[in-house]
């Protein structure tokens, strides 16, 4: 999605003389034997600010910060978000990429660029799918409430789903203040199964895929209204069942 910026281009001599960032990321390449070939991204509002270089399932975003001179990078695998992290050096930023993109591990990658972060979900998933979504369970059932408020009232949901083997081997994820569920762990190659909503202390709302119907009490049938978080656990299995057979 484009942002809006107010560059201090004064700031960036290297991405003005090469015309964009992706020549000036391009030229980097050239002059430091990187035989990588950096892209323009997609939309049309990045195309100065922004570029992508791919190699196989593996991709590295790279834009300008606004402020201070930074670049700041984002690195994929399969369409999950593995790492990120900002320098204001363009080396070290084409560095990274050509390392991330040449399949170092993320320790390693951390390890001798230390501007670039990551977590345990994305360490996770370096060894696998089913060890991502462990990981990514273990990540929203141990979140402090003061550094997790928009999962403080979905908490006793999860509690209760943690306790079902058909949920606890899907991905959970949230948008906005609801509960997705999906069967891969990159948001490309599933969508969601169900989705949940809380709706006051210990009540949640359940819906399939189609999340407009959260807005309404009782969207399953057989649901009267907001059910609790037990009670709510067979309704998301249902709803998981009839888009299975859809």
């Amino acid at each position: 999605m484009p942002e809006t910026y107010e560059l201090d281009h004064s700031r960036y001599p290297d991405v003005t003389a090469a015309g964009d960032l992706r020549g000036a990321l391009q030229d980097t390449f050239d002059s430091t034997g990187i035989p990588l070939r950096a892209q323009h991204v997609e939309s049309p509002g990045w195309v100065t600010t922004h570029a992508v270089v791919r190699v196989d399932d593996r991709e590295a975003y790279i834009h300008l910060v606004a402020g201070d001179r930074a670049f700041g990078l984002s690195f994929w695998l399969q369409d999950f978000q593995m790492a990120g992290g900002r320098t204001a050096n363009l080396r070290e930023a084409a560095s990274a990429i050509a390392l991330f993109l040449a399949g170092t591990g993320l320790r390693d990658l951390s390890a001798s660029r230390p501007f670039v972060r990551f977590g345990p979900v994305a360490e996770a998933f370096e060894r696998g799918a089913a060890e991502a979504i462990a990981a990514r369970w273990r990540q929203l059932l141990d979140a402090p409430p003061a550094r997790a408020r928009h999962l403080h009232r979905l908490q006793a949901f999860l509690v209760a789903a943690a306790d079902e083997p058909r949920l606890r081997a899907l991905y959970p994820f949230t948008s906005h203040h609801d509960l997705g569920f999906r069967q891969s762990v990159p948001s490309s190659r599933s969508r969601a199964l169900a989705w949940v909503r809380p709706y006051g202390e210990d009540r949640y709302l359940i819906s399939g895929p189609d999340r407009r119907l959260l807005h309404t009490a009782g969207s399953l049938a057989g649901a009267l209204g907001p059910a609790t978080a037990r009670e709510s656990v067979p309704l998301v299995l249902a709803a998981m069942t009839r888009e299975a057979r859809a």
